[in-house]
């Protein structure tokens, strides 16, 4: 009887089958920030995706990307783009390459949003990205404190943020402890960490005073919002704006602020007439630092300029137009006693390091913020120190490598002798590994040399 009740009820079961969702090949990670100003990066998702398969970010882009992009300038390679990572986060073929590689290993359909793809057609490449790996420590800090995810946000990458819009400190571009910059994405890039001696590089905000002056920081507070605006809206765009839309909008304007006098407009935005005839003609586009600084004359957002309605300005716009200039004057810092022992310490620290290589005084200006010229007039004798060891170092270096040379040139006259070939300069120039050190001296010496030496 029982057996008759459980045939009759497997009858009556409707068995469908079962529709497993597609699996990806790589790990589905949330995008961070997705439709805010704090979206992450492609070069921190890639680091975030190889941290989560427990392998290095060159190890996942060597056997996982590259294959898939192949492309001729190195694809996802990092040994030939080591130089280019930056520019993963741009608008280019090697971002739209890598993203399109993504989107097949992760199955998400808006990793686009990580770059600035949606913005290719009115956001020329030149001077877009940093070269260079920026970051705020108090955020690094704060996110590590509660917990959160660790990742760098794109509005990091971009050249004109300088300063983190939260903390309203300025991003930090070298290393605390090893003094190096990162690229943006490295062979051993990990979110929060150097990629050279991988040390932790979040602090607290009393760590980090401020060295910006009240009206810079106003400026660069600005242009963080502005960009910003600009990421947060990325994912929400129903069509990217085109490249007619900058020549559109200026022409606008020139009939709305000049009754159509282009040369007029141009003067009180402060740009050379013939570079706003050419975007005004649609010829050629504004970069980023450009379009930034026509936004804030004429009083409105990038935001509003590529994507917002366009509106008649009323006179009290028009007279801040006419005197605002395109950028606040910054006003001098003042290098009151405490804070050139500040930069005392620092330059102390940059003599007695011992990274390879040393900083220049270049470098050294340039990670202070300041001209060297000026730190030149404070701290002559420890300046001049920092440029002698960087030199002797350099100097160092170039005989080491002509040395090297010789003993290579050497070895290929031995090897061309013992296979019966001639070794004629182009033939020994094929088989050195830097061909290019034939041109000194002493390098055609050792030829010579060697060619007298096998033949006796």
């Amino acid at each position: 009887m029982l057996d008759e009740l459980l045939y009759s009820a497997f009858y009556m079961w409707q068995l469908k089958p079962i529709k497993a969702p597609e699996r990806s090949y790589l790990c589905h990670l949330t995008l961070q920030g997705i439709g805010s100003a704090s979206v992450e990066s492609l070069t921190s998702h890639i680091a975030r995706l190889a941290q989560s398969h427990n392998v290095f970010p060159g190890t996942l882009m060597e056997r996982e990307l590259a294959p898939i992009v192949n492309k001729a300038h190195g694809g996802a390679n990092l040994h030939k783009i080591y130089d280019h990572t930056a520019t993963l986060n741009g608008t280019g073929v090697m971002a739209f390459n890598l993203v399109q590689a993504l989107q097949g290993l992760t199955l998400h359909t808006n990793i686009h949003c990580l770059t600035m793809i949606p913005w290719a057609d009115v956001l020329p490449t030149r001077g877009l990205l940093r070269s260079v790996r920026a970051w705020c420590p108090v955020c690094y800090e704060e996110w590590h404190s509660n917990n959160k995810v660790l990742y760098e946000p794109l509005i990091w990458t971009i050249n004109e943020v300088k300063v983190c819009y939260f903390h309203q400190r300025s991003l930090i571009t070298h290393c605390p402890y090893c003094q190096c910059t990162n690229r943006p994405l490295a062979w051993k890039s990990r979110p929060g960490h150097c990629s050279r001696c991988q040390k932790w590089l979040g602090s607290s905000p009393s760590q980090e005073p401020s060295d910006i002056s009240k009206t810079e920081l106003d400026w660069f507070l600005w242009v963080s919002k502005a960009v910003g605006d600009l990421l947060a809206v990325t994912p929400h765009l129903n069509s990217p704006p085109n490249k007619q839309r900058v020549a559109q909008v200026l022409k606008f304007y020139v009939d709305c602020v000049t009754q159509g006098n282009v040369a007029k407009l141009a003067r009180q935005l402060q740009v050379p007439k013939n570079t706003f005839w050419l975007w005004y003609n649609g010829s050629n586009l504004p970069t980023l630092e450009s379009l930034i600084r026509i936004c804030y004359c004429l009083n409105t957002s990038p935001l509003n300029f590529l994507t917002g309605e366009l509106q008649t300005l009323n006179q009290e716009q028009l007279s801040l137009l006419r005197s605002s200039g395109c950028k606040p004057r910054t006003a001098a810092r003042a290098f009151d006693r405490a804070y050139l022992q500040h930069l005392q310490q620092k330059l102390q620290g940059f003599l007695a390091s011992d990274k390879i290589p040393p900083l220049s005084m270049r470098e050294v200006a340039k990670y202070l913020g300041h001209d060297r010229r000026t730190i030149y007039r404070h701290f002559a004798e420890l300046c001049h120190e920092i440029s002698i060891k960087y030199d002797d170092y350099q100097n160092a270096r170039y005989l080491a490598a002509i040395e090297q040379a010789c003993k290579e040139v050497h070895r290929v006259v031995l090897e061309l002798h013992a296979e019966s070939i001639y070794p004629s300069e182009a033939r020994v120039s094929e088989r050195m590994n830097k061909a290019g050190y034939l041109r000194y001296k002493k390098v055609r010496a050792a030829l010579r040399e060697a060619k007298v030496a096998v033949k006796s």
